[in-house]
């Protein structure tokens, strides 16, 4: 392994020559690089080309006159009511949105305490401009296919030249599961990974000396900074993805670290990454301590891990889904047969011409693809079994994104290739490596216009539901099936000895007056979750929670209605009698009062773990800072 290794590493004199002479002429006077601008221009055509018709595909509605029309995906019904929640919180004045209060019957769920965050900043603010949830849609899609474009030519460019780097961006944003994300999936937070994956592999790789036995490494404080600021980007965007990819980039480096000799490079890039995971801290702590407050296996039981693999699929619904699955499927082998002819083609082939640099990272993409490609089949699960919370990625398929950002790379390194092999006069070389470039840019293109984009075309237009629910971010103590849950008020009186006046209702801030001519109970339309406290004419009061009655009705279906205000006799749930058949927990939040007039106010607070958190991002930030504040003032000193 070791001989080979070096021997693909070894520096054929022929291809220095060529390369040498490339650069010389990139300089002479009328031989002008493609400008910068040109490349950002069709970095924008090409991201709008890919993301825009979307809009416009779904089944037009009679009089629907001139409106963003995209068809229904997986998962576009829950973002668009948490963003939509998630602005409501913005709006109310929070910085960080945690509770949802339009989902689960308006007793609400601590979503984005678990759920990242980071997509629905995006969106809120393209809502504050638009004023309109689908154009806030599009602009987020384009901005971050856009960003996603940019970041691989950025990365791409430290190895090739300026066609071969819009190579990898072209092939980037067009191949199959970059755009399976929207147009089927419609996993909006995924998306900022294909955004984060280049970065990381731009500050890592920078971290580390430029060849063995070189002691250059150029502003490591800076790159040290990039590298933890893409990982914390990519853990606030979306973790299940950000994990995959850690554990194909901890293999990156790793290997990385060998070929250069470099032991400090990887502890560099470890201590980056951990810096990245202290960035995230006022997120992730939180979500990580307290998961068991909400019903966080439901993710787990409805989408088992090792039931995901490619064409294994053991899933409950595979067999409604089964042309889904196999399209997961066919874009597997695409990526693993590309990523494999890249091997062959730009390794194996000892008449490749390419600069050494170059065929190291090609080393290095190839172990990463072939990594991702293996951990998304079933010969993986001995392995994957012994990977500590492996079943966070959800989905084992989701590792495409980084045989997408391999296969893109890949298909830039294809192209520098031909351009040495142009300059050298080697036409059978030039052929055979254009047909490679082609294959993996056009050839995904196509994939993707045929596979993804057609199915579609003219497909159920997306109307929002009238009702949002979340299973997964279900209180404990909460009824397990939120459909069951009652139909109330936001806030009413146990047994009415007076009246109730809503002065504020935020997601995260309410306010009542509360008239009272005798005892009763205050019943609040929200669940009574680790953070909401009372306070009534400035003081805190402890809380209780409410209780719940089951009812089985004539139909055989059963639905909930509350204890407090059930007052006997024969329930009536919807217009259809029923008989009461057991007791439960409601959870709501209650609160005991006596005779009187009262200012009652429930605020939705940190715990001990979300202050924690916020402390841990916090001090983080500053230790990050100041190294880059002594690393800058130490240049200017140089200097």
């Amino acid at each position: 392994m070791v001989a080979f290794v070096h021997t693909m590493m070894e520096t054929e004199t022929s291809a220095t020559q060529t390369i040498a002479i490339i650069e010389t002429e990139s300089i002479r006077p009328g031989r002008k690089r493609m400008p910068g601008l040109i490349v950002a221009i069709l970095c924008l055509v090409l991201s709008a080309l890919a993301a825009v018709p979307f809009f416009f595909m779904g089944e037009p509605r009679p009089a629907n006159g001139f409106r963003l029309q995209m068809p229904v995906t997986h998962d576009m019904h829950l973002h668009y009511w948490q963003m939509r929640s998630f602005f409501d919180g913005l709006a109310s004045g929070e910085i960080y949105p945690r509770w949802e209060e339009d989902t689960n019957r308006g007793f609400g769920a601590p979503t984005t305490s678990y759920y990242p965050p980071v997509i629905y900043y995006l969106t809120s603010a393209f809502y504050w401009i638009a004023g309109d949830w689908m154009w806030s849609l599009l602009s987020s899609h384009l901005l971050m296919m856009l960003a996603s474009g940019a970041a691989i030519y950025l990365y791409a460019r430290r190895f090739m030249d300026r066609l071969a780097a819009t190579v990898a961006m072209a092939a980037y944003i067009f191949l199959p599961y970059h755009l399976l994300d929207q147009y089927q999936r419609g996993a909006l937070a995924e998306l900022l990974g294909f955004i984060w994956m280049p970065l990381m592999l731009l500050h890592g790789e920078r971290l580390f000396k430029e060849a063995p036995g070189s002691s250059q490494r150029p502003n490591w404080p800076a790159n040290l900074a990039g590298l933890a600021a893409s990982t914390a980007a990519f853990l606030w965007s979306h973790p299940p993805t950000a994990y995959q990819f850690l554990l194909a980039f901890a293999l990156f480096v790793a290997m990385l670290a060998w070929l250069r000799r470099d032991l400090k490079g990887l502890i560099m890039s470890g201590v980056a990454a951990a810096f990245g995971l202290a960035l995230s801290a006022a997120y992730l702590y939180p979500a990580f301590v307290e998961q068991d407050l909400i019903s966080h296996d439901y993710v787990s039981d409805t989408w088992p891990y090792h039931g995901s693999y490619v064409f294994v699929h053991r899933l409950p619904y595979a067999d409604s889904h089964r042309g889904f699955f196999n399209l997961i499927d066919a874009i597997w082998v695409y990526g693993a047969v590309m990523i494999a002819l890249g091997a062959i083609f730009l390794l194996a082939r000892r008449r490749a011409r390419i600069e050494p640099k170059l065929k190291e990272s090609v080393m290095l993409w190839v172990l990463m693809g072939g990594f991702a490609s293996f951990m998304m089949t079933s010969l993986s699960y001995p392995l994957g079994s012994l990977i500590p919370k492996i079943d966070i990625g959800v989905f084992t398929w989701r590792m495409l994104s980084i045989t997408t950002l391999v296969v893109a790379m890949l298909a830039g390194a294809c192209a520098q290739a031909a351009r040495v092999a142009f300059s050298g006069g080697r036409r059978a070389e030039l052929a055979w490596l254009m047909s490679l470039a082609g294959l993996m840019t056009v050839g995904g293109m196509l994939f993707s216009v045929t596979a993804v984009w057609g199915p579609m075309y003219r497909a159920m237009m997306f109307v929002p539901v009238p009702e949002h629910i979340n299973y997964a971010m279900l209180p404990r103590e909460a009824p397990k099936d939120p459909l069951e849950l009652p139909v109330v008020g936001e806030a009413e009186l146990e047994a009415g000895r007076g009246r109730v006046e809503i002065k504020r209702w935020d997601p995260e801030h309410r306010e009542m007056e509360v008239i009272l001519d005798g005892p009763d109970r205050l019943l609040v339309r929200t669940f009574n979750f680790p953070g909401w406290t009372a306070t009534v004419d400035g003081e805190r009061v402890p809380t209780g929670s409410g209780q719940a009655l089951r009812v089985e009705l004539n139909d055989s279906s059963q639905s909930l209605i509350r204890e407090a205000t059930f007052d006997g006799g024969t329930p009536v749930v919807y217009g259809r009698a029923g008989r009461i058949i057991g007791k439960e927990p409601l959870g709501d939040i209650t609160l005991e009062l006596g005779p009187g007039a009262y200012n009652i106010k429930l605020d939705y607070l940190d715990t001990p773990a979300r202050s924690a958190g916020k402390l841990i991002s916090g001090i983080s930030f500053l230790a990050l800072l100041t190294i880059l504040i002594v690393w800058r003032v130490r240049q200017v000193r140089q200097v």
